[in-house]
């Protein structure tokens, strides 16, 4: 089967007592189906599945003919739902509960052992899962008329629905049972199934008048979907029954906006109408992201409902030409990612480690560099000025003390006009260099964020110190001064 779509398999029911009279609505040819009683001519009349079950496959054939693949799946890593759709009447509830649980929906008198033989795939699916981890979680849902039933919980209410990145649309207020052993599973399918609406109607003595939906939740998060729709009846109800009408408005409704669904994907519509009831926004991740989806399509054998059957022939058709995997990279199928050994992804995080080191041995060199280099300019600063000072004061001093011939102009020797050009020179030098020290000070007291580096997991993250603020005082001035290891800055005054 191909991956990334959705995988599709058409059941044929047996015939009923009183159908054996009636003509055959298909004929089984290989893998394909073929429509024997089209209503018009230029309609497709033949169609082809990943599995088709003759009436005489059980339930345990096709789970290992046809589901083995999605249980794998959800083993490897991928949320996965398997889903049962067709006209009332045709054997969804059979193939998804079993005989005994749909048709008795009284105490189990038989032993488990007889009741597993003929149970159904959601008793198969749960039991494989079981097997292969010490606890399944479980929750039971019914959307009956577009509303969600707890089918657990001792009193009934309506719940509410809510959506993550992680669970996607779920109900948090589902009970949960923890599964451990086979009596817990079938109890929780009992209960569920005493609990779920149904009704006679034309079609079917004891019809599903609500959709179903088992969740199976892994200790590794990943979900697995069992969800039975009521049937799709399209024959006018009994008179005066008023709920009934509100019932079958309702589940034609929901299962016309499943097909509005699978249209829009099959032709990858940029919006998909999840929203427009209950039952498509549940199994809105089920078509998208990281998921496995399995039909289970059920079809009446008569050529009596052949209308019907052509309706669920064409909306099986499309739902196969839907890919469910999406181009987002973190929804790629775990099959398809190489998986990085243990010793690679070890060395990987010794290299980060021994990076993170020389990172931060590099900063603390360089923080305690900047710190002395501050310093040094900041008591240069201080000093430039007295400097000048004094050699003003002195120039001033030698040309009061020796005037000139005329008793006028001051008059020095030869050796004080040359020191004198050498202290203004000096005095431009240091002037210049003033000016570069200011700029240079100016650029070290720009915050620099201290970053450290934090290894876990083969995961490096960064995460911002806090400023913490250091008193130093000056050996050389006795001046009180604040100097901050984080930054890197110093400054005279306290910050606040």
């Amino acid at each position: 089967m191909d991956e990334g779509r959705i995988h599709v398999a058409v059941r044929l029911r047996p015939k009923l007592p009183s159908e054996m009279g009636d003509a055959d609505a298909v004929a089984v040819q290989g893998d394909k189906l073929q429509l024997l009683h089209a209503p018009w001519t230029r309609l497709h009349t033949s169609y082809q599945f990943d599995r088709i079950f003759t009436p005489e496959a059980s339930n345990v054939d096709i789970f290992e003919a046809f589901l083995r693949p999605a249980m794998n799946s959800v083993a490897t890593g991928s949320h996965a739902t398997i889903l049962a759709y067709g006209q009332t009447g045709t054997g969804k509830t059979h193939t998804m509960l079993g005989r005994d649980l749909w048709g008795l929906c009284a105490a189990p008198e038989r032993p488990l052992v007889e009741l597993a033989h003929d149970a159904g795939i959601m008793y198969l699916v749960a039991m494989e899962l079981l097997r292969q981890h010490d606890v399944v979680h479980c929750s039971y849902l019914e959307l009956y008329n577009d509303k969600v039933f707890d089918l657990l919980a001792d009193k009934g209410g309506c719940l509410e629905l809510r959506e993550d990145s992680t669970l996607g649309v779920h109900a948090p207020d589902a009970t949960v049972v923890d599964l451990v052993a086979p009596e817990a599973l079938m109890e929780v399918l009992w209960r569920g199934a005493e609990t779920r609406a149904h009704c006679a109607t034309n079609m079917n003595e004891r019809s599903s008048r609500s959709h179903t939906i088992l969740q199976l939740t892994l200790p590794t998060g990943k979900r697995l979907n069992l969800v039975d729709l009521a049937g799709s009846e399209k024959c006018k109800p009994m008179a005066g029954d008023g709920q009934h009408v509100k019932e079958l408005k309702f589940i034609n409704q929901s299962l016309s906006n499943l097909g509005q669904c699978i249209s829009a994907l099959r032709k990858r519509g940029k919006h998909v109408p999840y929203r427009n009831c209950k039952l498509t926004r549940l199994l809105q991740h089920s078509f998208e992201g990281q998921a496995v989806c399995s039909f289970i399509v059920t079809l009446n054998p008569c050529a009596t409902n052949t209308m019907e059957t052509l309706s669920t022939l064409q909306f099986a058709a499309r739902a196969m030409q839907v890919k469910v995997y999406s181009n987002d990279p973190r929804f790629a199928p775990m099959g398809s990612v190489t998986p990085v050994p243990h010793a690679e992804l070890q060395a990987q995080v010794r290299a980060l480690q021994q990076e993170n080191a020389q990172l931060r041995e590099a900063l603390a060199i360089e923080r305690a560099q900047k710190g002395k280099l501050l310093l040094g300019f900041t008591s240069l600063l201080r000093d430039v000025p007295a400097a000048v000072d004094r050699v003003d004061t002195y120039t001033q001093m030698r040309r009061e003390s020796l005037p000139n011939a005329d008793g006028n102009q001051p008059h020095l020797p030869p050796q004080d006009e040359f020191i004198l050009e050498k202290l203004a020179t000096l005095e431009r030098t240091i002037q210049s260099q003033l000016q570069d020290i200011q700029e240079t000070k100016d650029r070290l007291r720009q915050p620099i964020p201290s970053v450290s580096c934090v290894v876990s997991d083969g995961t490096a993250t960064c995460e911002r110190t806090e400023n913490q603020w250091e008193e130093y005082v000056d050996a050389s001035t006795g001046f009180k001064y604040f100097h901050n290891p984080s930054t890197g800055m110093t400054q005279w005054k306290k910050p606040v």
